[in-house]
């Protein structure tokens, strides 16, 4: 390795070490989402993911969006409950409109 691939993995890591991390949101917390909703690994479950990553569980929904068409604007409280989904935060009192935009295929 040459000294300036060195001084360039330094920086590097010490860049990684100062961003901040995004905490998970808490219980109760309000979530607001842009997406486009898509099946989950489970049979009848459904997620959405936020724009950090995060997936949340929106099998609750009712009534349900589908997916492949249109994006959603989705707003959910965090829940601490247990889904079969085995998958994503779990969103209670979920409200959603969809968006004029297109999910890509």
């Amino acid at each position: 390795m040459t000294r300036r691939t060195i001084l360039v993995a330094i920086a590097c890591a010490g860049l990684l070490a100062t961003s901040p991390a995004t905490a998970a949101p808490k219980s109760g917390e309000r979530v607001t989402v842009t997406s486009c909703p898509f099946p989950g690994v489970t049979a009848r479950c459904l997620m959405i993911r936020g724009a950090d990553g995060t997936i949340y569980n929106i099998t609750g929904a009712s009534p349900r969006p589908r997916f492949g068409q249109r994006m959603i604007r989705l707003r959910g409280t965090v829940s601490d409950k247990f889904s079969i989904c085995g998958q994503g935060i779990v969103l209670d009192r979920i409200r959603w409109t969809r968006t004029r935009l297109r999910c890509p295929n």
